[in-house]
């Protein structure tokens, strides 16, 4: 049977809750490495890595909790926020043109400079080559507007491909990379759950229950015909008190990632018996 993992978007913290979940989900039994891919959107595409990379999730995790991980401090403005939310909302029913609509704003609008954000990338996966040929990252072309699924065989080492995928506008720049300019694959849809579809069974874990349109990753999944072949995790009322209002606070990485891993051991529960290791 094709099993996948589709890691949404949500910022350091974001991250930092992912990882939490598949450890906790890991340690309960949950069968994670065995899919047949994983496909990682923006801070997904950090998760997806950790978790394929052979010194295992717990070694992410714990990388979390002791804020080991060079980060830069920032926020998403309430402006970002309503430029996006406009954009996505001008141009809906039009993905391409609202990537690239989001493109123009990222060009025009990247605080950052690339060398730093670049080794703040290479700090979080701690290394430059791809983990494994199951590991997809999304990213936006710029010019097209078009989603590229990216991968080992793509031309482009795992520091930029990882970038490119989590290049949040009027955030992170535009990275460049294979020939292309790229922008944060989740920056139409925070974690792409319509690739459900790719998958016989599916898990969806999305820092974030909904996207700026407001349509929700439940609302994608049901969508694509796989509402009774995905479990969808997102966070519970604590994980959400955890991460707070700003996600890309790395003071807080500690306790996003203690709250993801306590869901993530909760949720073993209600994990269908498919899932669980043999």
């Amino acid at each position: 049977m094709n099993r996948g993992l589709i890691l949404g978007g949500g910022g350091v913290l974001g991250l930092a809750w992912e990882i939490g979940v598949l450890h906790g989900l890991a340690s309960g039994g949950i069968d994670l490495l065995g899919v047949s891919e994983v496909i990682g959107t923006s801070a997904g595409a950090f998760a997806g890595s950790a978790l394929l990379d052979q010194r295992g999730i717990s070694w992410a995790y714990e990388r979390q909790v002791s804020a080991s991980v060079q980060e830069v401090p920032v926020a998403s403005s309430l402006d970002v926020i309503e430029t996006l939310t406009t954009i996505l909302r001008r141009c809906s029913g039009n993905e391409h043109l609202a990537g690239r609509c989001i493109g123009e704003f990222a060009l025009a609008a990247s605080p950052i400079d690339i060398r730093l954000r670049l080794a703040v990338v290479r700090d979080r996966l701690d290394r430059d080559d791809w983990p494994s040929d199951r590991l997809t990252l999304t990213a936006i072309d710029v010019d097209s507007g078009e989603l590229h699924l990216l991968t080992s065989d793509s031309g482009i080492d795992l520091v930029h491909a990882a970038a490119a995928s989590g290049a949040a506008p009027g955030i992170w720049p535009v990275i460049v990379a294979g020939g292309k300019r790229w922008v944060d694959g989740g920056s139409v849809s925070v974690t792409n759950a319509k690739l459900a579809r790719r998958f016989d069974r599916c898990i969806v874990i999305s820092p974030r229950p909904g996207n700026l349109t407001g349509l929700t990753v439940q609302s994608e999944i049901d969508g694509c015909g796989k509402r009774d072949d995905a479990v969808l995790i997102v966070p519970d009322s604590l994980s959400e008190a955890a991460i707070g209002q700003n996600n890309f606070d790395p003071s807080r990485r500690r306790v996003a990632a203690e709250a993801g891993r306590q869901q993530g051991e909760r949720f073993v529960r209600e994990m269908p018996d498919a899932w669980r290791v043999c």
